[in-house]
């Protein structure tokens, strides 16, 4: 790939130019970007920032921190002033690090109501970023604002994505309620979305992940590259993630680096929150339970799949359990068998196509299909 062919096409035609910085950056180029979308945030917004505030040194002077405080142009005002009170109280504000914020929240400077959202506003942050950038391996890391990060976040970070690694996901531990029905609820709830990630990775899939906002880091050259942020208003993370790992490899570092807030708030369909309120309500999760069948067949299925290279697409659904097979076919894979086929070059190739087609969106349609 011809990073500044896409580099630029990217800037040009694709990178969102949206909201007013509070200044231009002291330096023209940074190593690291921390982005940070802030929605109705004063409350929790200066705890993610002293926690940044401990990084080492050295690494602060190479760093970024851009915090896009947004709200639409239909928001309630009890929004906009907490949004405007966080501005305000931020500019007078000194850390070890630079900052910008970015003023998507007053009346000249809000998103539009149909496009507003926390992907909209992270990829706001993520594009204005790439203005600064160092080079293509500068690395692009997404964060909440009510997210608390370790002492060594960007040590680690930085060692690991050293390691020709273009995009990694870190470990994260949910911060601890004084609810105790939210407590049992954020364990559980984290201990299961791990349990899923690990399956699937044990299944041979590259979509072995938690899909969480404040745990990704991508360097520039993989975020142009698949596209930048995906702006869904609800589960934009997943998205991104899913079009990275279609990319680049996705390294998991097992440090938790990242520790999320357990807040009940409900900000997005299927966020934290929302499962949290789902918690409160029912005493459990729905949709969140997979039966080990399912898993073993996922793992069997992609096994064939890989292995399939040049076959015929009969001989390849005669070896796969009668479950798979019917969801292979409802997805219409017998149209574009051949196709894949005839574009893979080799063995390898034809493995990335499988995993690419048989994306994560996927495997969780299966997972939900066979339980």
């Amino acid at each position: 790939m011809d990073f500044q062919k896409t580099f630029n096409k990217y800037s040009s035609k694709i990178a969102i130019k949206l909201g007013k910085p509070n200044k231009i950056p002291n330096k023209s180029v940074y190593q690291n970007f921390i982005i940070i979308p802030c929605y109705n945030e004063y409350d929790y917004i200066f705890k993610t920032l002293d926690s940044i505030n401990q990084q080492e040194l050295k690494l602060l002077n190479q760093t970024l921190v851009v915090i896009v405080i947004n709200n639409s142009n239909i928001e309630s005002q009890n929004i906009v002033k907490n949004n405007k009170r966080t501005y305000e109280f931020l500019l007078k504000k000194k850390y070890k690090y630079e900052f910008v914020a970015i003023d998507c929240f007053s009346k000249k400077y809000s998103i539009n109501h149909k496009k507003a959202g926390v992907g909209y506003a992270r990829k706001i942050g993520l594009d204005y970023s790439l203005r600064y950038i160092k080079n293509k391996f500068s690395l692009l890391c997404s964060l909440d604002a009510d997210t608390i990060i370790d002492k060594d976040y960007l040590y680690i970070v930085n060692k690991t994505m050293s390691t020709n690694a273009n995009v990694c996901v870190v470990n994260f531990q949910h911060q601890k309620s004084g609810d105790p029905i939210i407590e049992k609820a954020i364990r559980k709830y984290e201990k299961q979305i791990k349990h899923i990630a690990k399956k699937i990775d044990s299944a041979g899939s590259p979509y072995g992940y938690v899909s969480m906002g404040s745990t990704i880091i991508c360097n520039v050259f993989s975020y142009v590259a698949c596209g930048g942020m995906s702006t869904k208003k609800a589960t934009e993370d997943f998205y991104f993630l899913q079009s990275l790992a279609k990319f680049t490899e996705v390294k998991k570092i097992k440090n938790k680096l990242v520790f999320p807030s357990s807040r009940s708030e409900q900000r997005v369909y299927l966020g934290t929150g929302y499962r949290i309120k789902e918690f409160q309500a029912l005493g459990d999760f729905k949709n969140l339970f997979f039966s080990e069948e399912s898993f073993q067949l996922l793992k069997h299925m992609l096994n064939i799949l890989e292995k399939s290279y040049n076959k015929s697409f009969d001989l390849v659904l005669n070896a796969i359990d009668k479950k798979a097979r019917f969801f292979l076919e409802s997805k219409n894979l017998q149209k574009i068998w051949p196709q894949i086929n005839l574009n893979a070059k080799d063995r390898y190739q034809f493995k990335l196509f499988i995993h690419q087609w048989f994306d994560a969106l996927m495997i969780m349609q299966f997972l939900k299909k066979i339980n």
